[in-house]
């Protein structure tokens, strides 16, 4: 299964990349997936202790970590924006 990751703003930057492809053997939930990321890069672990970072899964706010993420999905990482 794939799952499609978006960043944005000051992560995006970090990442040094606007999206990419994560690919799974089995459906997981957000909170799994999180811990994949951060066992992966640390940088993950500064973007889920911000708090301010939304989450986005196909669009719609994602508030429970326990929601499973499906082949397909699009989740986006939504820091808060300034201008000026």
């Amino acid at each position: 299964m794939i799952i499609t990751l978006k960043y944005f703003s000051w992560i995006r930057v970090k990442l040094k990349k606007s999206h990419e492809l994560v690919e799974l053997n089995q459906s997981i939930s957000f909170k799994e997936l999180k811990n994949n990321l951060i066992s992966k890069d640390p940088i993950f672990q500064e973007i889920f202790n911000d708090e301010s970072v939304k989450y986005f899964l196909n669009l719609r706010e994602l508030i429970n970590e326990n929601e499973v993420l499906n082949n397909g999905d699009i989740l986006a990482f939504l820091p808060p924006v300034t201008g000026g």
